[in-house]
């Protein structure tokens, strides 16, 4: 579920355990068991056993499931995403539902992605009296919860028809709208599958996909380059089952099965698609040098306990990168310098002086490689600035 990879949002909620000091997987060999990790407390894992007994039946062989708990040391230290690396080469050939971002398909460093096996996200949960299928079709005024540090914080400056009731995990999101606390919420699917599985709340409310930037999420398995073999055999069973028309129920309800286009088994050498280019407006220099130095220490003292020392994210999404600012999303200086300015830190949100959220806006540009000029920024010029926020970097 990781999402911002606010990114990961759903995948930067996830706590990895660390590797046992178990050996390596071995290469897959035809008709050997596969050997999958699974984390035993995500709400969607019901749906990952499916596939991947559907998946070794078709292999005619077994699976070998090595549960790890992802809400394991969840504190505000966070967790490091390379434990996804270190899960993927000692303890499983493959890593069963990972979320990845649809428009950046950017994955843990040291581990690669097949393709696809569902397609899922954030969605609306609306009460049947009031039903409204969009953000955009929500009554002035209504009250969204929504959890902390997950991409829906970002639609807000978007829709100002609507208010923002922030909660700490999707537990207390869900129960703020139940409690009819709020109009309506934001969250993960398989949140809102779980908790719709109570036959009063399934009554009650009515849930709808979101389309909004960093809503859509491919569910993959990660896997280490020495288990291409195993990924491989994973992907083409997938693409058997999605033929056959059996990938469908094996992922409802917490995800629909990919577009039939979605199933490609591409080569590990094949050349990556060129990256969308970037708006031409990404290229102002909206702040200068100074205010960047600034912003650096201010991000160490107020930033970098949550979201890394190097914007690569921890409990907090990362703040750097193609998942952070993807040219897809058409994000733009002010929405994330809103989120920033009102949201941040999360002990005391909205609790530092204008000049210190300004400077750490200019950090935050200038490592997500916008140029700097001459000019400084100010407060208001963030707050209404439509330069798109878009990566340069490599």
């Amino acid at each position: 579920m990781n999402a911002f990879k606010i990114a990961a949002l759903a995948a930067t909620r996830l706590t990895c355990v660390a590797a046992l000091g178990m050996a390596a997987a071995p290469p897959h060999a035809a008709n050997a068991a596969i050997s999958v990790c699974i984390d035993k407390s995500s709400p969607a894992q019901a749906m990952d056993h499916r596939v991947i007994d559907a998946v070794a039946q078709e292999q005619h062989t077994s699976a070998t499931v090595v549960p790890f708990d992802g809400n394991a040391g969840g504190d505000d230290d966070g967790f490091d995403v390379k434990e996804f690396k270190k899960l993927a080469s000692s303890r499983c050939e493959l890593v069963l539902g990972f979320p990845v971002e649809a428009s950046s398909g950017e994955t843990p460093e040291g581990t690669k992605a097949t393709t696809p096996y569902g397609e899922t996200g954030f969605v609306l949960l609306t009460p049947r009296q009031h039903d409204a299928s969009t953000l955009d079709k929500l009554p002035a005024g209504t009250t969204v919860a929504v959890t902390y540090l997950t991409p829906p914080n970002l639609y807000f400056a978007k829709h100002p028809n609507i208010q923002a009731d922030i909660r700490p995990d999707d537990e207390h999101t869900l129960a703020s709208l139940f409690q009819h606390k709020v109009q309506a919420a934001m969250i993960w699917r398989a949140s809102a599958v779980s908790a719709l599985a109570d036959k009063n709340h399934a009554r009650d409310y009515c849930m709808h996909a979101l389309s909004e930037p960093y809503s859509r999420w491919n569910v993959v398995a990660l896997y280490a380059p020495q288990n291409e073999r195993a990924a491989a055999a994973f992907m083409k069973s997938v693409a058997d089952l999605q033929n056959d028309g059996k990938l469908a129920s094996l992922v409802q309800p917490f995800a629909t099965a990919p577009q039939k286009s979605g199933i490609i088994l591409a080569s590990a050498d094949a050349p990556a698609p060129a990256a969308a280019a970037a708006p031409t407006g990404g290229d102002t220099a909206l702040y200068t040098s100074a205010q960047a130095d600034a912003g650096k220490k201010e991000y160490a003292d107020n930033c970098a306990q949550c979201h890394g020392d190097n914007l690569e994210g921890m409990a907090g999404p990362a703040l750097k990168g193609k998942n952070f600012a993807s040219p897809k999303a058409n994000f733009h200086v002010s929405d994330i310098f809103t989120i920033v300015s009102q949201n941040m830190p999360a002990t005391q949100p909205g609790s530092l002086t204008h000049d210190q959220y300004v400077n750490i806006m200019a950090f935050l540009l200038q490592q997500n490689g916008m140029p700097a000029g001459s000019t400084a920024l100010t407060f208001d010029a963030a707050k209404s600035s439509k330069t798109p926020l878009v990566y340069k970097g490599d």
